[in-house]
């Protein structure tokens, strides 16, 4: 997988060019309602999946009141969980595929568009090991996903209830068993780091043609911030790459119909001839790819380095 394709219109395509920026903007904001909370349902079972593959004997139902509003586990892991999902994120998407008419009519003008081809490999290895911006595959398999949320979010926090219950010196209990039972609250705390980085990469499977690549910025902004760490997180600027080859500009905010958006841009300026590797000209677009080739040299690119194709897509 060597390249991934980012359909947008001829004027933001424009934008990307002149700017030198991929922008990530809200997720909460998408006209998918389900976006970071998917995997929801998905939780009790892989759960389930997990407790047992560890021999922990434990009834997610039973009544065991944590709160007025979390009555048994599951609804005490449920509610932590969604409260971590309610942190603001920003994401680009991408699809692996360079043609696809769905995409087309979706998100490139209605066929008038242009689809931008990033070297995936180049970003992922100047994004690897980033703990707020990350770049993946979204995963549309139900079994997939729970294998996911297994891997990345239950086996560490077991893990992390074994060393606490080694550490404990003052235990509930020396049956770790009945430990991790009574100290449930503190598993499902710990699950915080890695479950913005598990959802956003879940999606319905009604949307498994899109093949869709993100990056996702987790921005650090929830609900009950105050203003000091508002100010901080809104105005954060982070440079990635020895070379400073990419940088995430402060958020800033746009009008989208009757919304306000929030975004943030990754200027790619100090990598723009190695960033794009393809450009598609989509099946109704009246551009030529002459007018492609000299506006990316008027723009500062190599006419070497990128290749331009029309759409095969028939579709008028």
């Amino acid at each position: 997988m060597g390249i991934i394709y980012h359909y947008c219109s001829l004027d933001t395509f424009v934008q990307i060019v002149k700017n030198k920026t991929i922008r990530l903007s809200d997720l909460d904001k998408t006209n998918d309602f389900m976006e970071k909370r998917w995997g929801v349902e998905l939780l009790q079972e892989a759960l389930k999946r997990e407790l047992e593959n560890n021999s922990i004997s434990m009834n997610l139902q039973e009544d065991y009141w944590y709160s007025d509003t979390a009555h048994n586990h599951i609804e005490q892991l449920n509610n932590d969980i969604n409260n971590y999902l309610k942190h603001q994120t920003l994401i680009a998407c991408f699809s692996l595929e360079a043609d696809q008419l769905s995409q087309w009519r979706a998100y490139g003008q209605d066929g008038e568009g242009i689809a931008v081809g990033f070297d995936y490999n180049y970003l992922k290895r100047l994004l690897k090991g980033q703990d707020k911006i990350l770049i993946d595959k979204v995963v549309y398999r139900k079994n997939d996903q729970e294998k996911l949320i297994r891997k990345k979010m239950f086996i560490p926090a077991i893990e992390y209830m074994h060393n606490m219950y080694k550490r404990d010196e003052v235990r509930c209990s020396d049956d770790f068993n009945t430990y991790f039972i009574e100290e449930f609250d503190c598993f499902c705390e710990v699950l915080d780091a890695d479950t913005e980085q598990v959802f956003t990469f879940l999606k319905n499977p009604a949307f498994i043609e899109e093949k869709e690549v993100r990056i996702v910025y987790n921005t650090g902004i929830y609900n009950e911030i105050d203003t000091g760490e508002l100010r901080e997180a809104l105005s954060e600027k982070i440079e990635i790459g020895t070379k400073k080859e990419l940088i995430l500009c402060p958020m800033q905010y746009q009008a989208k119909g009757n919304k306000l958006v929030a975004y943030a841009d990754l200027n790619f300026d100090n990598c723009k001839n190695r960033i794009i590797e393809e450009i598609v000209i989509g099946p109704k677009s009246k551009v030529s790819e002459k007018d492609i080739r000299q506006f990316l040299l008027t723009s500062g690119y190599s006419d070497d380095d990128i290749s331009i194709r029309t759409s095969r897509a028939s579709y008028q």
